[in-house]
């Protein structure tokens, strides 16, 4: 039987971004990924600092393909994607799967050989599902610094990583 909250549950969970190295995706048959830029790569808007540049090239250089998809503004994530080298899709209205479906074109990649990673089940875990994509979440960077809406949407998750840490017990 399908869970109810499905939809949002994560395929892994990682304490940072920064554990998701490239050598791991490259043998999870990964060639292209969707990052979320605030709270995923950097603390909410903060510029790409020099631990994001790296993460981004240390992708490209296994020949993995990186997107930054985004609800922010063109000019953040626009500023933001120049800064660590790849292409961006901002006001990407994230949880609709039309901005994940256009990042896999831009960068070549199926549904199969892509993973979103970003750290908000409402937004980038479901949308990215909606897209057919598997999703990678990570623990926040800085909730203390979030948007108020976001502090919302963290409260709903709540109960939706409830039933995820239960359902995970249960299936280990």
């Amino acid at each position: 039987m399908k869970h109810l909250f499905e939809s949002f549950f994560p395929d892994r969970t990682f304490e940072s971004i920064y554990a998701c190295e490239a050598g791991l995706l490259k043998e999870s048959g990964i060639r292209g990924v969707i990052l979320d830029i605030d709270n995923t790569l950097v603390s909410p808007n903060a510029p790409a600092d020099e631990r994001a540049c790296r993460y981004v090239a240390s992708l490209k250089e296994a020949g993995i393909g990186c997107f930054i998809l985004s609800n922010n503004s063109e000019k953040r994530a626009g500023s933001f994607a120049r800064d660590v080298g790849c292409g961006f899709l901002a006001k990407a209205r994230k949880p609709k799967k039309d901005g994940f479906l256009a990042a896999m074109e831009r960068m070549g990649t199926k549904p199969s050989e892509t993973v979103a990673i970003g750290d908000q089940l409402i937004t980038d875990v479901l949308g990215a599902h909606r897209a057919g994509i598997a999703v990678w979440w990570v623990k926040p960077l800085d909730p203390a610094h979030e948007q108020p809406l976001v502090r919302v949407e963290r409260l709903l998750e709540k109960p939706i990583f409830a039933s995820y840490w239960k359902q995970a017990a249960k299936n280990s």
